[in-house]
């Protein structure tokens, strides 16, 4: 499958309410304007804020009145428990989601869920920032309590020889969950670190190889480099698909979705289509602690239809 062929289109904040209009949207609450201008101006028969625990820095004044979920489990899978059993959705609805304050695991979870519910289409939102505003200091995620497979995207086929196991990291900003993943998966022969390029902002890109410079003790030598836009899952998706055809003796594939939430959402569309297939399997470096309103501004809005295995 080519899956840089998938539809995707930008837009700015000012053409939001061109969007045809939907029947659900769900959003992930972290105070930042992008997602409460863009949560206030999509048009949506219903909306739904989905509140993470791990932003521990929202004050109870700060969250909106209505149309939350909102739970005190930190894993994925518990997180979501009331949340499913509630779910009375049909999936012929035409559901958005905005990806962009979502918390990794827990955005991939979601997806997971919405592709077992049978739904064929969903859009996803997200929208770039200016900048953020830390810069290349920017801190995302706090104290890392364990490295693990994110709950629904493990391998059908673990291998138990790992003589060509293969890790595939889209890589971000954090140097600590870089380093954290490459120590975890040291049997890894073979370490691939898709940078976002073009990134963002033209700053990002330097940002990001500075991130892995600063981790290349953990990192090692044997890294290889390749490069997908920071905004686009389904190149990135692509890229992953690549590199595992370059590697067709590989007895354990890794993926770690470190980097955007667009690359995020690319490494859960390769799996779907093909987790029945080849030994992949998704892990995470997980926190209990999130920051918000890490950024600033609003750059432009962008639309990706996701397409599920049928």
């Amino acid at each position: 499958m080519d899956y840089s062929i998938l539809y995707k289109e930008s837009f700015s904040y000012d053409k939001i309410s061109s969007i045809s209009k939907y029947d659900l949207y769900i959003s992930a609450y972290d105070n930042c304007d992008r997602t409460k201008k863009v949560y206030t101006k999509i048009n949506s028969k219903e909306k739904k804020w989905i509140i993470f625990p791990h932003y521990k820095s929202l004050k109870k004044h700060e969250l909106p009145l209505k149309g939350n979920y909102i739970s005190d489990q930190y894993k994925e899978d518990e997180f979501y428990l009331k949340f499913i059993d509630e779910w009375n959705y049909s999936s012929d609805i035409k559901l958005c989601v905005d990806i962009t304050g979502f918390i990794r695991p827990h955005l991939l979870y979601l997806i997971r869920f919405l592709s077992i519910k049978g739904f064929k289409k969903v859009d996803f939102l997200y929208t770039e920032p200016k900048r953020y505003k830390d810069a290349d200091e920017t801190t995302f995620s706090g104290f890392i309590d364990n490295i693990r497979t994110i709950e629904g995207y493990s391998s059908m086929f673990r291998n138990p020889n790992t003589n060509n196991d293969i890790l595939i990291i889209t890589a971000g900003y954090d140097d600590n969950l870089l380093a954290k993943i490459a120590q975890n998966k040291n049997q890894c022969k073979k370490r691939y670190f898709i940078l976002g390029f073009p990134s963002l902002q033209p700053d990002m890109y330097q940002e990001s190889i500075i991130k892995i410079e600063n981790a290349k003790e953990s990192i090692g030598e044997n890294k290889i480099l390749k490069f997908s836009p920071a905004n686009d899952p389904f190149v990135t998706a692509q890229i992953i698909s690549e590199i595992i055809n370059d590697n067709p003796d590989a007895t354990n594939i890794y993926l770690s979705p470190l980097s955007t939430k667009p690359q995020s959402i690319g490494i859960a569309l390769y799996f779907l289509w093909n987790f029945k297939e080849k030994p992949i399997s998704v892990i995470f470096p997980f926190s209990n602690t999130y920051s918000t309103k890490h950024a600033i501004g609003i750059q432009r809005i962008w639309k990706y239809t996701f397409e599920f295995p049928i």
